[in-house]
């Protein structure tokens, strides 16, 4: 069994490594339609009413077929917006993905309108994006924290995708960072308390 404990690289390494492993991989349609899926026949998905979902950029794994399922099973779909450079983010509702557009560090993001911000986190779950993850569900993000910050004042189901290559031993955690509950790739789903499905 894995050790938390054992020696890993700084987080500025490992992004790099990060990424220039991401950019290796020559099927990413293929294999994000097949993350996607896998996190689409979750129990979690199919029954939550609310799903807060990051836009993919710049070779993340791509969302767009479960922003498009969620909102034909008539959930409710909410993006982030970046609002500030200090970590603040915030959900808005979507009602179709044409509602996004190049907002913050060129994501697509909808439209920010008080009336539509995500404020009810009954039966919501949320997909957040990383550039790697671990089986004990540390993420290593791009450094500035949103999503950490977001999940420390909301207590939410989440979820990360990953392409299998990019799930490795250990990724260093500092006492901030949030780890998500299911890690997602094409070939399995990790329960991130030690237990395994699929």
């Amino acid at each position: 069994m894995k050790s938390e404990k054992q020696s890993s690289p700084s987080k500025a390494a490992l992004r790099t490594f990060a990424k220039a492993q991401r950019n290796l991989i020559d099927n990413k349609e293929k294999l994000s339609k097949e993350i996607c899926n896998n996190f689409l026949m979750s129990d979690e998905y199919k029954s939550c009413k609310t799903l807060l979902c990051y836009v993919a950029f710049n070779g993340e794994v791509d969302t767009s077929s479960i922003i498009s399922r969620a909102l034909s099973d008539g959930k409710t779909v909410g993006a982030p917006v970046c609002l500030d450079k200090n970590g603040k983010m915030e959900f808005y509702k979507i009602d179709s993905p044409d509602d996004l557009h190049k907002g913050t560090f060129g994501i697509s993001e909808p439209d920010v309108a008080e009336e539509k911000r995500i404020v009810d986190f009954e039966d919501c779950i949320i997909v957040v994006p990383a550039l790697c993850f671990d089986e004990f569900g540390n993420r290593l993000g791009y450094g500035r924290g949103y999503y950490d910050r977001y999940l420390q004042n909301h207590s939410l189901i989440s979820f990360g995708l990953c392409y299998n290559m990019l799930i490795i031993d250990y990724v260093v955690n500092d006492a901030y960072d949030k780890r998500v509950d299911f890690v997602v790739s094409e070939k399995r789903i990790i329960t991130c308390n030690g237990g395994q499905n699929g």
